[in-house]
């Protein structure tokens, strides 16, 4: 299989921008604080200890060729601040994901935007099966993973938990089944409640029975209505804040 390049992504509330070893500089202070490195290990890295790492990754594959490395910073909008990085080590039709959001943006649900996003982008381009390696306490990442539509396996790979996921480019992602459903909810609310309300009318001409039955059914059609609008309305804003 062939990797394309990193393209830049663009998702609800963020924008994914390919890395560059420019980005060190900002990059630095997203990760300098310590409790990003409780779970993983290591230490927030110097200035020049990123600009080497990132020389290294924007090559885009290891020297033998068996890996292709694909890397996105994450801001907040086109040309905003940058918030954290996401990553993808591509082998064959299989990639394994990491995803680090700095401490200031943290519960913002960036992490799964940004992850969900990069995950739709590799299954686009020929991947077929995403892992995540996440510590046994890491909950936070595990929640992430989870979201995305990753699952927990039973294998331990040095001291992290695999999670897998297959993807199938036939079928919409788990965010993507969220907002399809709120789009439901929604119209079909809307629909119930425009049926009451042209009954309402109707009755109210004669051309239909009228009578306590009707008032009671439609005001029951229209809280039903309503509560369906309401209930996605709240799905669509708690998948873009996942």
């Amino acid at each position: 299989m062939t990797l394309p390049p990193a393209a830049p992504i663009a998702t609800a509330r963020l924008w994914l921008d390919p890395l560059r070893v420019e980005d060190a500089a900002e990059m630095v202070e997203v990760l300098g604080a310590p409790s990003l490195y409780t779970f993983t290990g290591g230490a927030p890295p110097t200035l020049d200890g990123l600009r080497e790492r990132y020389a290294a990754q924007v090559a885009g594959r290891s020297d033998d060729g068996t890996e292709a490395w694909r890397n996105w910073v994450v801001r907040e909008d086109a040309g905003g601040p940058a918030t954290g990085f996401v990553q993808a080590t591509v082998r064959g039709d299989s990639a394994d994901v990491a995803w680090l959001i700095g401490e200031p943006w943290q519960g913002r649900g960036y992490a799964s935007e940004a992850a969900q996003a990069m995950i739709a982008w590799l299954a686009a381009n020929g991947v077929r099966t995403v892992t995540a390696h996440i510590h046994p306490e890491h909950e936070a990442s595990a929640g992430v993973a989870d979201r995305v539509g990753l699952k927990p396996t039973l294998t331990i790979e040095d001291g992290e938990r695999v999670w897998r996921m297959h993807l199938d480019p036939r079928l919409p992602t788990p965010a993507e089944r969220r907002r399809r459903l709120a789009r439901l909810n929604v119209a079909v609310g809307v629909g119930i409640m425009g049926f009451a309300l042209f009954e309402i009318v109707m009755a109210r001409n004669g051309a239909v029975p009228g009578g306590p039955d009707q008032v009671i059914r439609d005001a029951v059609l229209i809280a039903s209505g309503v509560a369906l609008v309401v209930a996605g309305l709240l799905m669509r804003r708690e998948a873009r804040s996942r």
